[in-house]
């Protein structure tokens, strides 16, 4: 599921605009692209700002030079996408000649967050060779035997981003718990939502890469089919993704149509009877700027946090 079904433009309108008069002079709701394009811009900036990837992503064919080196560490390599949701394929390719499969369960991720992984053989075999102890060498023999560096052997298929996974299970009758399997196994930390038609509450119990327990207080009189939502998705990163679609464009337009870009004030008079509206809006600031101003602090705050979670510090060596 795309993470677009989220951070929609209700869910905007309810949480970081909640009180904000989003209509135009005469009344009308403000067009649906201008929450589109302020959460489509404000999810890209926050990808950029921390190098990650959001909305999941398929990657195919991605590669990784090998150096000799690698193979006394098994082979680390850090993908150019991340988060990792999962895995599909991984070869090693030389030149033209035709690539050769390595089994996914030879790599193992030691940061999904950092897409950082290591390629350690398990009892599945890579083409015709067999690894059955010690450090693998992957470089083979003959041609690649005196290679100290291959450019691009190294491929992966690979999804990155945050994922959302739903589906339905069903407590039995005179029980008190279901299992619900989470295949393939989840990579990220994770939340879970519930609902049901008769409205019981449900507890999550034993969470775990490969899935969870829906468990309730007493057993149900009949079957209890139970929806349920599995969001990878952080709190503080859609909190981030809200505050910066708020204060990119929407607050500032909406500031601006109080009643009219840079009016600080209005009165009218009619027949000696007269009224008055004075709004915080000047020349130089709008109507909300206030409150955009509040959110952007949080924002610095909040982005620095996340910075320090999620960005990788590079180095150099002059």
């Amino acid at each position: 599921m795309s993470i677009y079904t989220q951070l929609t433009p209700q869910w905007l309108k309810d949480t970081f605009l909640l009180g904000v008069d989003l209509t135009l002079d005469d009344g009308t709701d403000y067009p649906d692209v201008i929450y589109t394009q302020s959460i489509n811009a404000s999810i890209k900036h926050v990808e950029s700002d921390l190098g990650i990837s959001i909305e999941p992503f398929s990657v195919v064919q991605e590669g990784h030079d090998a150096e000799r080196q690698g193979r006394f560490s098994y082979w680390p390599f850090r993908l150019d996408n991340r988060p990792i949701m999962s895995f599909q394929n991984a070869r090693i390719r030389f030149g033209s000649f035709e690539p050769v499969d390595i089994p996914t369960s030879w790599i193992k991720s030691t940061s999904t967050i950092h897409g950082q992984i290591n390629l350690i053989p398990s009892e599945e075999s890579l083409g015709s060779y067999f690894f059955r102890a010690g450090v693998p060498l992957m470089g083979g023999y003959g041609i690649y035997e005196n290679r100290e560096y291959i450019p691009s052997y190294f491929e992966f298929d690979y999804t990155a981003g945050f994922e959302e996974r739903s589906g339905q299970a069903t407590i039995p009758q005179g029980s008190t718990e279901v299992s619900v399997t989470l295949s393939p196994r989840v990579l990220l930390s994770y939340t879970v939502e519930t609902t049901n038609a008769s409205q019981t509450s449900v507890e999550l119990k034993n969470k775990s890469q490969e899935g969870f327990t829906l468990y309730v207080d007493s057993a149900p009189s009949e079957d209890l089919v139970i929806n349920w939502t599995m969001d990878t998705l952080p709190a503080d990163l859609k909190q981030a993704i809200g505050i910066k679609s708020a204060t990119l464009l929407l607050l500032h337009v909406a500031g601006d149509l109080i009643l009219g870009a840079g009016i600080a004030s209005q009165s009218l008079s009619v027949d000696g009877l007269s009224t008055s509206v004075g709004t915080t809006s000047s020349a130089m600031y709008s109507g909300y700027s206030s409150r955009s101003e509040a959110l952007d602090k949080q924002y610095k705050i909040l982005i620095q946090a996340l910075r320090s979670q999620y960005k990788i510090v590079q180095f150099g060596v002059v």
